[in-house]
Order: C-alpha cells, then structure tokens, then sequence
C-alpha cells in the first residue's frame, strides 16, 4: 500500500510542471489572440489665455491642453458660460476657432497642428 501511494504522489509531482507549462502555454495563446487596439498619441500643446485687451501681463496663464489626433483639447479649470473664444496657433497666426462657448473642455479640429495657441476671450 505504501508503495502504491509513493507512485502516486510521485507521478503527481513529476505531471505538475507539465500540467502548468500546457495551462501557461493556453494562456498565452488566448492573450495573443486579444486584438490590440492602437494606442492613441497625445502631444501637450502650450495655450496661453487672453482675457479682452486689459491683460498687461507680461506672464500669460497656462490652461491645460493637448493635442490627439488632429483635434485639439483645451480644458478649463473652471466651466465657462456663454463666452466668446479665440482661439490663435501663435506660430502662423491662423485663427482656428472662433465662437460662443459654454462647458469645461472644447475640442477643435486642426488642419495643421502646431505646437502653442492663444485663448482670447472677448
């Protein structure tokens, strides 16, 4: 009898790391069969913020913002109500928005993105 269950429970340790390399082994094959989805790029943009002709300062506020897939986030730290945006890429000067707005984050589509815009609000 003692020599029965000492085959067995050999048998069972030397079957383990077989049993685990076919379970590993599954379970790769059902990872690599996930598709992936492509991982989307967003580039930081630099946006300044005007408010009317009385800003002065020489140190214009930051707002947050960036760039994914030609589209161009600008998000407020505090929502803005009925306010009329313009929205400049510095570099060539070409106004890419310009209109009432009212939420927390507006999305614009970009035909050349650059890297920094203003914000002015009229």
């Amino acid at each position: 009898m003692k020599a029965l269950s000492f085959v067995l429970l050999g048998s069972l340790f030397l079957l383990q790391p077989t049993i685990l390399s076919l379970n590993a082994s599954a379970i790769v094959t059902e990872i690599l069969s996930i598709p992936t989805e492509k991982k989307k790029i967003r580039k930081p943009a630099n946006i300044h913020l005007l408010k009317g002709e009385t800003n002065t300062r020489s140190i214009l506020p930051v707002v947050p913002g960036y760039i994914e897939d030609n589209q161009l986030f600008i998000c407020f730290r505090a929502p803005v109500e009925d306010e009329y945006l313009i929205v400049k890429d510095t570099e060539s000067g070409e106004i890419v928005y310009s209109g009432i707005f009212t939420g927390t984050t507006l999305t614009i589509n970009l035909t050349n993105p650059g890297e920094s815009y203003t914000v002015e609000i009229v």
